[in-house]
């Protein structure tokens, strides 16, 4: 036999109670990215890819132009195809970082990310630059790859744990001493608002 609580606000609602007190509850639970995709339109995705050289290379990176919202990341991915003339990957020489506060100086692509919720229309508050763009400042690494093999797609979820603030910035960026090839990667992020 189960007991049912009444909505006290007349709209017909109920809620089971079970033998053990606890309230019964039918529920949907879906990823932040799929709720604001859903709700708000505001799910973007980028790509982008670079040359890979003896050196520091910075495929993506990225600006938080909005004042009313954070820009927040959920999936990052890397690949790197065909490098030649350096030390064979996997090894510690070659990895990808992803790193906060450089600055945009000069070069590269400016590259528009694509609203993965089509119907929306809405487009991100968001500066970002693709194919090696020349940055400024000392970066701040968070995080560091270390690829495993030609072609392999190295994925990294933070389901929404990685945040930009208005103006912050991050790159995704290749250091190593391969001398031809490509990398590419690709970021998944969503605009939120940031008011408390």
């Amino acid at each position: 036999m189960g007991i049912f609580i009444e909505d006290a606000q007349g709209r017909g609602s109920s809620a089971g109670v079970n033998k053990n007190n606890q309230l019964e509850v039918r529920a949907e639970v879906e990823s932040s990215q799929h709720a604001i995709s859903q709700r708000d339109g505001q799910a973007y995705q980028v790509v982008g890819t670079a040359t890979l050289s003896a050196a520091t290379v910075p495929v993506l990176h990225l600006k938080n132009t909005s004042s009313t919202k954070d820009m927040v990341f959920t999936y990052i991915r890397h690949q790197i195809v065909a490098p030649t003339g350096g030390t064979a990957i996997p090894n510690v020489a070659n990895y990808v970082t992803v790193a906060f506060n450089r600055t945009y100086a000069s070069g590269g692509t400016l590259t528009v990310p694509v609203n993965v919720n089509r119907k929306s229309g809405n487009t991100a508050e968001a500066t970002i630059y693709n194919n090696t763009p020349v940055l400024a400042g000392t970066a701040v690494e968070m995080d560091r790859w270390y690829t495993r093999a030609d072609g392999d797609m190295n994925v990294w979820n933070k389901e929404g744990a990685v945040r930009l603030g208005p103006n912050d910035t991050m790159e995704i960026s290749y250091t190593g001493d391969q001398t031809g090839g490509l990398i590419y990667a690709r970021a998944s992020f969503y605009m939120e608002s940031n008011e408390v």
